[in-house]
């Protein structure tokens, strides 16, 4: 069952449009949305469209396009070609999502305050609390030495050479030998 429709108010909408119409208020915009109109919907379906138009108006709404919401931030960042493993390094920065860091940011900030260039930076991997970002073995090292400790955003950074996950666990049996 359809909600109730206020045809006065419909009529009244209807009205002061074809009013504004006769009156040529912003004719030349409007004759560049008809000229649109006609092209992009087809014959039998704008009368469809104009009434939809005019039950959002009438009921208050705004027409709503529906989000992707499959996309994160990070993957609406440009991307970053990965590079040859034999000639990259991955760096470990301590922000992640947790502080809304995007590899925008990351770009941004190692750019800034390092030599390298985008073409240094690989892959980069943004976790809740962390971070890893691919570089080059040539500037690896300099962005370590020119970020880590560096203030981001009110806190400390730190940027080291990531542990593989064999590290990691060789560093987790040591300690629970101790």
């Amino acid at each position: 069952m359809s909600p109730y429709i206020d045809r006065e108010k419909a009529k009244k909408t209807v009205d002061l449009v074809l009013e504004k119409i006769r009156t040529g208020e912003d004719s030349g915009l409007l004759a560049d949305y008809y000229s649109f109109f006609k092209k992009e919907v087809s014959l039998f379906n704008r009368s469809k469209v104009a009434a939809y138009l005019l039950m959002l108006f009438d009921q208050g709404k705004n027409l709503r396009f529906p989000r992707n919401t499959s996309r994160t931030p990070e993957e609406d960042a440009p991307r970053c070609p990965p590079l040859a493993e034999d000639e990259s390094k991955r760096l470990f920065f301590s922000i992640g999502r947790s502080r809304r860091v995007f590899p925008r940011e990351i770009i941004g900030l190692i750019n800034t305050n390092t030599p390298a260039t985008r073409e240094d930076i690989g892959v980069i991997r943004i976790l809740d609390n962390y971070s890893f970002v691919q570089v080059r073995n040539t500037t690896a090292e300099s962005i370590i030495n020119a970020l880590n400790g560096l203030n981001f955003r009110g806190r400390p950074l730190t940027v080291n050479y990531a542990k593989s996950r064999s590290e990691q666990d060789q560093d987790h049996t040591e300690e629970e030998d101790i």
